[in-house]
C-alpha cells in the first residue's frame, strides 16, 4: 500500500472518530426553586419563587415568581432587583445575597386578599450605608402572576419602610396590608402610614379609609415652630442618645392631634410599646416626661 492509499484510509478513520464522539452541550443551568406559597385554595395553585440565569460567582440571579399549574410559565412575574450567585435562605420567607452595596435581601410576605385567595408582598432591600427597599404586591391574574401594586421608596436620602398584613375586621380572614413610611429630616421629619386591601370585583388594589391598622404616638414635647421642637430633642439626648430614635412631626396632618405644632415622638404599633418607649427615655433622663396618643 503506497503512501497516498495510506493517507485517505486515515483520513477516512478521522471522519469516523468525529462523528462517533458526542458533541458537548452547554445546558442552562436548572432554575434554583426557593419557596412555594399558597396561591388559590380551591385549585391548589401555588405562587413559586425562582432564582434563574445565574451559572457561578459573579453572576446576577434573576428573580421571577409564577404559578404551579399555569402552562409555560404563563404571565411569570420578575422582580425588580436580581441576586449575587450563592443566595441563603436567612429564614422561611428571606433570602440573601451579595456584600456590602452589593448585597440585595428578598422578602415575602403572603396576604389573604379573599376567603380563599392570597397576594404575595415582596419586599427587596439593598445597600449598605444607604439601605433603599422595592415593596410590591403580586396576584394571580389571567391564569399567571401579576403586579397589583408598588411602593418604593424615593431614593432620596435616609429614609426607611416596611410593608405588612393586618385584618381588616375582627374575626374576617380577609386582610389588608399597609406601608409604613418615615424620612429623616430637619425641616421636619416625614412620617406616614398608608392602608390598602383588595377589590374583589374591580381586581385592584385600593386605599383602605376606615379600618387602617392602629398606631401610638410616645409623645415628648410639643412646641410651635421646627427649631423649638429639634432643640429640645437635642438638649433631652444626654451622653447616652436617650431621644435618638424619637422623629420631629407636623401635627397638622394627624387629626387626632392638636393642629399647628411639631411634635417630639416615636411611633408605636401598640399602646404598651409607646407606653415602654416613654418609661425607657424617662429611665434615660429623669428630665423628660411625656403621654401616649393614638394617631
Amino acid at each position: 500500500m503506497g503512501f497516498g492509499s495510506r493517507s485517505a484510509l486515515g483520513s477516512v478513520f478521522i471522519i469516523l472518530l468525529g462523528a462517533s464522539a458526542p458533541r458537548a452541550v452547554s445546558a442552562e443551568p436548572a432554575a434554583q426553586e426557593l419557596k412555594r406559597f399558597k396561591a388559590i385554595e380551591t385549585t391548589g395553585a401555588m405562587f413559586v419563587l425562582r432564582a434563574t440565569s445565574c451559572h457561578k460567582t459573579g453572576d446576577t440571579c434573576q428573580l421571577d415568581l409564577e404559578l404551579s399549574d399555569a402552562a409555560g410559565g404563563k404571565r411569570k412575574a420578575k422582580l425588580p432587583a436580581g441576586m449575587a450567585y450563592g443566595i441563603q435562605a436567612e429564614s422561611s420567607e428571606s433570602w440573601t445575597s451579595g456584600e456590602e452595596e452589593q448585597n440585595v435581601t428578598t422578602s415575602v410576605q403572603p396576604v389573604r386578599l379573599e376567603a380563599g385567595q392570597w397576594g404575595l408582598l415582596v419586599t427587596q432591600q439593598g445597600g449598605f450605608e444607604h439601605v433603599h427597599r422595592h415593596h410590591r404586591l403580586y396576584v394571580v391574574k389571567d391564569g399567571g402572576v401579576a403586579e397589583a401594586w408598588n411602593g418604593d421608596e424615593n431614593f432620596a436620602g435616609p429614609e426607611s419602610s416596611h410593608v405588612g398584613p393586618y385584618p381588616l375586621t375582627l374575626g374576617s380572614p380577609v386582610e389588608g396590608f399597609f406601608r409604613e413610611y418615615a424620612f429623616l429630616s430637619a425641616e421636619p421629619d416625614q412620617w406616614k402610614l398608608e392602608a390598602y386591601r383588595w377589590d374583589a370585583a374591580g381586581h385592584k388594589v385600593v386605599k383602605e379609609l376606615r379600618n387602617r391598622p392602629a398606631r401610638y404616638a410616645a409623645i415628648i414635647g410639643s412646641f410651635k415652630t421646627v427649631q423649638e421642637a429639634i432643640a429640645s430633642r437635642d438638649s433631652a439626648q444626654l451622653d447616652q442618645a436617650c431621644t435618638s430614635s424619637f422623629l420631629i412631626l407636623e401635627s397638622t396632618p394627624h387629626k387626632r392631634l392638636t393642629p399647628g405644632l411639631f411634635i417630639v415622638t416615636s411611633i408605636h404599633p401598640e399602646k404598651k410599646a409607646a407606653e415602654a418607649a416613654l418609661k425607657k427615655v424617662g429611665a434615660c433622663n429623669p428630665k423628660i416626661s411625656g403621654y401616649v396618643k393614638a394617631l
